[in-house]
């Protein structure tokens, strides 16, 4: 990457630069400083410390590998997404929220307003509204949906076909999209018109304690969600390969990094055994990555995760669509930054990770709320987030240049570091068994809990220091306002489902359900029999039911 002449030359700069250093500090030292995930760094970087990194493996913008970004003009050529996440209460609740960030000037893809919707616990769970399971969660922490008359008001007065809906729910992946595509339908508009993105993360249970089937069969609904897409829905966004996730429960960068890559690597080579050609459905995956409090390091997380997906997917796949190639990315600064305690640092914390995450060059991004380790937020500091994004990007200068860090002697470094230690630990999964292995013995769990072990360990001891809980602590209680779901919210939501199943034809109910059970068993395609069962207005609750009971329960196997 530099000539001799040059590397001679840092060589002495560097040799002045250590005699000035001891001339100052003498052999004082503060150890070694590290990343957040434990990385070593030199107290500085010079051209020696990139001299055996091919220019190649950083390219330029919009073109293979994609380090350095998806598109020549980045920016310029298509702003990010503002895609916050919103989803409370009853769906004309989260209806109003989705209209006031709407208004707030909340962007979409090329003019298209894009709705990141979370589903309350009881239905992300896969439960509806009034089954027993679902006391105390029904709109909380998210939206209650338990039947398309739900989704019909969540989506009331929108043109489905020219919004963009994320459907933010793991396990329901598959019964969320078609109860959405049968909502099109009623209203003339064909599934091949809607655009928006299934989470269809499936996988959930190897990082998080939440319901989920065994691996087996779900990674076959995974691919099942795939196929029916990659035929009938060319603008639908089928998979959300989650590191936020994995990061909010304790991950390391590294880890973050490292096992959502072979997440994708695992559906990918699911998918390719059921006979699908990578460039028929690769283009319609994308991530969704955590931006947190390493600045810098997540930044190079960014930038090695678009190198390493194109690689992946070319050398070993042999993708060559560049769409293929391209890892689209969501970001979602980090909740688990985000401190109960003075909350209003909270927008100091929030515009770093918002920043960090522009100049990494993301495709979309969802910036926390202040008050999110209280509560739902608030309208207020709702938008207060939106504003973050809006004043970064049309007040900072930051996004007049595409990944203005690259070409930096450590950002170059930190990428590639990063990248060989994310491929240490892929070939470390292949070596306990291969993912599906990896996911059933607990390994991924432990490998996570280990970390964020010590995580705490190092804030217990104040080695990691977090403003206002273990440093700069102040006794008294600051009051901000707090967002509450109304216990009023269940009743209605309870006694609506209720009314629904009084309405409708229970005896086509009954025969949808056993034909996606007959198709469950067998092995066969869901996706038909999910559609066919929304269309005659069976429940979220019913349809996972069916799953339940063919596939049973699973957390760690």
């Amino acid at each position: 990457m530099f000539d001799e002449e040059t590397l001679r030359r840092a060589k002495e700069l560097d040799e002045q630069w250590r005699q000035a250093l001891a001339g100052l500090y003498g052999s004082e030292t503060h150890g070694t400083p590290t990343t957040t995930s434990g990385i070593p760094l030199l107290p500085i970087y010079t051209p020696n410390d990139v001299a055996d990194l091919d220019f190649g493996t950083i390219g330029t913008a919009g073109a293979y590998p994609y380090t350095r970004g998806l598109y020549p003009l980045q920016y310029q050529f298509q702003p990010w997404v503002n895609q916050q996440v919103m989803g409370y209460g009853l769906p004309e609740d989260t209806h109003e929220r989705m209209m006031l960030l709407a208004r707030e000037g909340m962007s979409g893809y090329f003019g298209r307003t894009a709705f990141n919707l979370v589903f309350d616990l009881a239905s992300q769970a896969g439960f509806d509204a009034d089954a027993p399971e679902s006391r105390g969660r029904v709109g909380q922490s998210g939206v209650s949906v338990s039947t398309t008359e739900d989704l019909d008001i969540l989506f009331k007065d929108l043109p489905l076909d020219r919004i963009s809906a994320s459907l933010i729910q793991p396990v329901t992946s598959n019964v969320v999209l078609a109860m959405y595509i049968a909502l099109g339908e009623r209203r003339d508009i064909p599934q091949e018109k809607l655009h928006g993105n299934t989470m269809n993360f499936l996988y959930a249970s190897f990082h998080q304690d939440r319901f989920n089937f065994p691996p087996q069969p779900s990674m076959r609904l995974m691919v099942d969600l795939v196929e029916y897409c990659s035929r009938h829905m060319p603008k639908w966004n089928t998979t959300n390969l989650n590191g936020y996730n994995i990061r909010e429960a304790g991950a390391t960068t590294v880890q973050e990094l490292a096992f959502t890559l072979a997440t994708g690597v695992a559906i990918t080579q699911a998918c390719v055994a059921e006979g699908l050609a990578p460039d028929d459905f690769l283009p319609r995956f994308g991530f969704q990555m955590s931006m947190g409090n390493d600045f810098f390091e997540d930044i190079a997380k960014l930038r090695a995760l678009r190198r390493m997906w194109a690689t992946i997917n070319r050398e070993r796949f042999g993708a060559r669509d560049p769409r293929s190639l391209q890892a689209r990315m969501h970001c979602h600064t980090a909740g688990s930054a985000l401190t109960a305690q003075q909350p209003l640092n909270n927008v100091v914390r929030a515009a770093l990770h918002t920043l960090g995450a522009i100049i990494a060059g993301t495709n979309a991004l969802q910036t926390s709320a202040f008050d999110e380790a209280l509560s739902i937020p608030t309208e207020e500091a709702a938008t207060l987030a939106l504003r973050t994004q809006q004043i970064i990007r049309h007040e900072s200068g930051v996004t007049t240049v595409v990944d203005p860090l690259g070409g930096s002697y450590y950002m170059e470094w930190l990428t590639s570091r990063l990248e060989s230690e994310a491929y240490r630990l892929m070939q470390r999964i292949e070596e306990v068994g291969g993912f599906i292995r990896a996911w059933q013995s607990g390994w991924f769990r432990a490998e996570i809990a280990r970390e964020a072990f010590q995580w705490r360990e190092q804030v217990d001891r104040k080695e990691r220091v977090i403003v206002g809980v273990n440093e700069y602590v102040k006794e008294e209680d600051v009051q901000i306002p707090l967002f509450y779901v109304e216990p009023e919210v269940e009743r209605v939501a309870v006694e609506r489902v209720r009314r629904f199943k009084e309405r409708r034809d229970g005896e086509r109910v009954a025969a949808a359900l056993a034909a996606l059970r007959a198709a469950a068993r067998a092995d066969g395609e869901v996706m038909p029999c999910l559609i066919a069962a929304a269309r005659v207005e069976a429940t979220l609750g019913e349809m996972m039911g069916v799953f339940r009971e063919v596939f049973g329960y699973g957390s760690i196997y």
